[in-house]
């Protein structure tokens, strides 16, 4: 099917990049007109609309609206994600739970870490193989929580088979371990990683829904709070206060930071990697 070849007025960008901001929090600029357009071409196709006021009105009044409004948030996402993705990162994670874990307590505590926003499921996955390649004989029961608003991701990441581009920074020792080879040169997560990880369609503007994911040691949102505006930043990020432990860690992106969102938090790593601590 041909996706539909018409024009995105300035009036109904504006009302759909509005409805888009309220839902997500995530804001297209004027800039990002010909992307949304572009994005969302697909679903007038799909649907069989004439236009895109059309579709604007079928988001409002159609009685499928909420399961189309799944579909606005699929297309308009951005799903960018690869495992072991910026290892020095990856490596302050390592240390920080070390230091969760010796201070832990009970040797059966269960520590929680939450990978926000986590697209097709790269980064849970990621984070469980350096669990297992760090903490191999540990008793402690490590839960990892993959969360997304987008439920097309969330249903690849639970399926966990990804293409070689995705695995680039896997080192081959890891993948012969942790992946099953498939005969069309995919690779699947075994189950020794995919128990660790449960994922959920969660939408970090929603504290219900944020709330419901109970507490965590530790919240990974990367490359996120990017694509808000200033006052979703602060809403996400209070949210995400909410659902961290006392004495629990927040890494950010390399580009991020809560200047000028959150004095909640205390900064302790700097740099390339951003990380705050829940006082």
């Amino acid at each position: 099917m041909e996706y539909a070849n018409i024009n995105l007025t300035d009036e109904i960008f504006n009302k759909l990049k509005d409805m888009i901001y309220q839902i997500s929090g995530i804001y297209f600029g004027e800039q990002k007109k010909y992307l949304l357009e572009t994005r969302l071409s697909k679903r007038l196709s799909v649907l069989s609309l004439p236009n895109f006021e059309d579709y604007y009105n079928y988001l409002r009044y159609a009685p499928e609206k909420k399961l189309e409004i799944k579909e606005l948030l699929n297309s308009v996402t951005t799903n960018e994600t690869s495992f072991f993705r910026d290892m020095p990162q990856l490596d302050v994670f390592t240390d920080i739970l070390k230091q969760v874990v010796q201070t832990a307590g009970s040797a059966y505590r269960k520590i929680r870490i939450w990978s926000a926003a986590c697209s097709t499921g790269e980064e849970p996955y990621t984070l469980c193989i350096l669990i297992k390649e760090n903490f191999p004989k540990s008793d402690i029961n490590f839960e990892i929580v993959g969360s997304d608003i987008s439920e097309s991701a969330l249903t690849s990441a639970r399926k966990g088979v990804y293409g070689g581009y995705t695995l680039r920074n896997a080192p081959l020792a890891v993948l012969n371990k942790y992946f099953d080879k498939t005969d069309d040169d995919m690779y699947g997560v075994k189950d020794i990683v995919k128990n660790m990880t449960s994922f959920r369609n969660v939408n970090l503007m929603d504290k219900e829904e944020v709330k419901s994911l109970n507490v965590f040691d530790v919240v990974l949102c990367r490359n996120v709070i990017i694509y808000f505006d200033i006052e979703s930043k602060k809403k996400a990020i209070a949210n995400i206060y909410e659902s961290l432990k006392t004495g629990g860690y927040l890494f950010l992106g390399h580009s991020e930071s809560l200047h000028s969102v959150s004095a909640s938090f205390k900064l302790v790593g700097l740099g390339k990697t951003p990380l705050y601590k829940k006082e």
